[in-house]
């Protein structure tokens, strides 16, 4: 079974178990949404349409993951007057797994696995996108508990060579 719902102004099809990723939405990380805007459900054999949403339909999903997607280059000339910019953008966006599809009296739930999976994934992107490849700073390192590191003074260790 699957549907097609209507989000941010953007149409998905949807299955239970999948993994969609959308513009950022404002909601927390483990929260349930409920999209009502669903326009097609289908299982198979029945094809159901809406005019222009179908009543009483809903997809609910989990929010698993916020973050920002790989920066796209954006680069302007005009030919022959020396005119060129180049940008950089990243959009924000929001991460859920489809938890169950309802439409009338056909209900679809997703596999626990699947959305273990989902929040699984979404951890360890998490920690690959945050900048940890730096040392801590000094100040983060007390802030965290940690002893506290000696001063050094950049030319004591010249003087002493």
């Amino acid at each position: 079974m699957y549907s097609v719902i209507q989000t941010s102004g953007f149409q998905y099809k949807v299955n239970a178990g999948q993994i969609l990723r959308l513009p950022l939405l404002q909601a927390e990380v483990g929260a349930t949404l409920t999209f009502d805007k669903v326009l097609l459900s289908a299982d198979g054999a029945a094809v159901q349409v809406g005019q222009p949403v179908l009543e009483g339909a809903k997809v609910s999903a989990e929010v698993v993951l916020h973050g920002k997607d790989k920066k796209v280059m954006v680069f302007r000339r005009k030919r022959r007057k020396g005119f060129r910019r180049l940008r950089g953008h990243r959009q924000n966006f929001t991460e859920v797994v489809i938890l169950g599809l309802e439409a009338g009296s056909q209900k679809v739930a997703a596999e626990p696995s699947r959305v273990e999976f989902a929040r699984k994934r979404a951890a360890a992107w998490a920690v690959r996108h945050t900048p940890s490849g730096r040392p801590a700073t000094r100040a983060e390192k007390i802030a965290q508990g940690l002893e506290k590191p000696a001063k050094v003074k950049k030319n004591s260790l010249r003087k002493r060579a």
